[in-house]
């Protein structure tokens, strides 16, 4: 490997190492703000919030997913060698102001509608749930104007700083949260404000910081012609459609839930989905990471260097959940003990569920990204979004037929596991990649992992020994060690392993020689 490479390799390693600073800061921080949330506001009311925030969850990952758009275009304007990255950052500017304004509408109108004749809640707590919408609706615009500037951060690999912030971000969160408890008066209400103030003060660091570092580039000009438009549209409109079928899946599911089984059941469905969500940052901070310089290579036409990416991402993203994955699952309901202290009834089955199925998620590692570089979105777009919507009329049919409300988690874990397999099938059809390349780098050396640890986890629970606090720490540490020793002698190679050796030697050799 050229020395270019090296240095770009590095590269993706230091940003990987800020974003997992950024993570398990956030990760300490984030479930010790869930347990003083769930505490104060009591498992109703956070199914409530619940409930009305996944309504606006579609309008949050609506931002997620024009950031992924926008991203793509930066880092692909990037990778030329006359690209006008002022130009497709104004178009993206522009499409983002007006995708927030039709949301504004959307949400006004469809989400009271839904409110006022469907929601499954007590009369006199309409007002709250309105009154919660609205805050919602007002942060998830927000963060779709937002977009292109913490888009344009990511493009230029300024993962430091997006650390930085989201962890204090999270601090001032976790700040006012606690404070909830010392205050009278409506705390569901002062909650969801506490959610817009934490969302403004991010939007205001973003432009000034942008401003001071990038004048030329986010200079606004406002760009005229269709044409200009109309790549970054289509790829736009085609990523929302998965993303707004993915949310639909998941906002979808806590109606049902709510239809069937009330608020509380919703509160533990939250709790389940808070648990995969915290362990699948592992992976998507490392996925992160690499986009760019995937997007570029992709741009630039280097193929070796993008499929040795690809390829790469989609085994260490394996391996890094698995480091999560299985000290967490040997003693989960220790754990979520911990977390809550009162752990709301069904939460254990449902947080198991969803580990699985966030495994299930994590096996396209580095392949999203190829998709996404390429351009050639729309039928892999047509496909994950066809299978996330096919889930709620099962869903239904099954909860009707009197199955239980986990039910909706084992569907979702099946149709993402077939989803998987078509997705090969295309990726190779359409971007003729050598699928088969991928599923050795990406699969073998960490399924061998899979297998040994859950064989491993399978005798632990025959045993039955983990009975006192010490003895389930013991557990999960020593479980962790098996897990870290086996991704380092099987999940990695030997020149990865000599590489992280000789780094360990090399810092060993200078704090000592320092001490000298």
């Amino acid at each position: 490997m050229s020395e270019v490479h090296g240095t770009e390799n590095k590269r993706i390693a230091k940003n990987t190492g800020y974003m997992y600073i950024r993570f398990f800061v956030t990760l300490i921080v984030g479930l010790y703000t869930s347990r003083v949330v769930l505490a104060v506001l009591g498992v109703s009311d956070y199914g409530l919030y619940s409930v009305v925030g996944g309504i606006l969850a579609m309008f949050t990952f609506i931002s997620g997913s024009l950031g992924q758009a926008t991203a793509r275009f930066l880092n692909f304007e990037m990778g030329k060698a006359d690209g006008d990255i002022n130009r497709i950052f104004n178009i993206n500017v522009t499409a983002n102001v007006a995708m927030a304004v039709a949301i504004f509408l959307i949400g006004e109108i469809g989400g009271l509608f839904y409110i006022y004749n469907y929601l499954n809640v007590e009369p006199d707590r309409i007002s709250d749930a309105v009154f919660c919408f609205e805050t919602a609706l007002i942060v998830s615009c927000i963060g779709i104007v937002n977009t292109p500037y913490s888009s344009l951060f990511m493009a230029k690999e300024q993962f430091g700083f997006l650390s930085v912030l989201d962890i204090v971000n999270t601090i001032i969160r976790l700040g006012l949260v606690i404070l909830l408890q010392y205050v009278n008066g409506n705390l569901l209400r002062l909650y969801a404000l506490i959610m817009v103030v934490t969302t403004v003060n991010t939007f205001i660091i973003y432009h000034v910081v942008a401003y001071r570092r990038w004048p030329d580039i986010i200079k606004y000009r406002f760009i005229k012609g269709w044409k200009n438009y109309k790549e970054v549209l289509s790829f736009g409109w085609w990523n929302l459609l998965s993303t707004m079928a993915q949310t639909v899946r998941s906002s979808g599911s806590d109606m049902l839930v709510n239809a069937f089984c009330g608020t509380a059941v919703n509160g533990a469905y939250a709790v389940g989905r808070t648990v995969s969500r915290y362990a699948i940052i592992v992976t998507t901070y490392f996925d992160s990471a690499s986009t760019p310089q995937i997007t570029q290579t992709y741009s630039a036409k280097d193929t070796q260097r993008c499929s040795y990416l690809v390829n790469k991402i989609g085994r260490i993203v394996l391996l890094l959940f698995a480091l999560i994955f299985f000290p967490v699952w040997i003693e989960l309901d220790f754990v979520l003990h911990v977390w809550l202290k009162d752990v709301p009834e069904g939460v254990l089955l449902l947080t198991q569920l969803n580990l699985i199925l966030a495994y299930v998620s994590v096996t396209s590692g580095g392949l999203v990204t190829l998709i996404n570089a390429s351009g050639k979105i729309k039928w892999f777009k047509i496909l994950i979004s066809s299978f996330f919507l096919f889930c709620l009329p099962v869903g239904y049919i099954l909860l009707k037929a009197g199955l239980p409300y986990y039910i909706l988690l084992i569907v979702f874990i099946v149709a993402d596991f077939f989803h998987r397999v078509i997705q090969f099938v295309l990726v190779k059809k359409i971007l003729n990649y050598d699928v088969v390349g991928y599923m050795k780098e990406a699969y073998i050396r960490p399924g061998i992992v899979i297998i040994v640890m859950s064989l491993l986890l399978y005798l632990y629970s025959l045993m039955g020994i983990s009975v006192t606090i010490l003895q389930k720490i013991f557990a999960i540490t020593i479980c962790f060690v098996i897990t870290l020793i086996l991704v380092f002698f099987i999940g990695l190679k030997k020149g990865e392993r000599n590489k992280i050796l000789a780094a360990v030697s090399a810092r060993i050799r200078l704090k000592y020689g320092n001490e000298r």
